[in-house]
């Protein structure tokens, strides 16, 4: 039963375009690798992924013009501080 769990939601994350290296992960366990292994893989995955998904936050409010409105005027582009 356990099995079946595991690849139903190995097939979940497929469907909801996981990244590779966590279906990896999911599909390792509980089939070629100790448990301790699989936990460590996928919070490396997690952790790894913040981490992109943070860069990426920044770099966006770096790059992203910033809209400034005064009252009865167009928006307008202000430079980044």
């Amino acid at each position: 039963m356990e099995r079946q769990i595991i690849l139903e939601l190995y097939r979940s994350l497929v469907l909801l375009g996981a990244d590779f290296k966590l279906l990896s992960a999911v599909g390792s366990w509980k089939d070629s690798l100790p448990d301790e292994d699989v936990l460590k893989n996928i919070q490396g995955w997690n952790i790894a992924t913040l981490n992109e998904l943070k860069e990426r936050i920044e770099h966006y409010d770096i790059s992203a013009p910033r809209y400034v409105c005064n009252r009865g005027e167009a928006y307008q582009t202000s430079p980044v501080e």
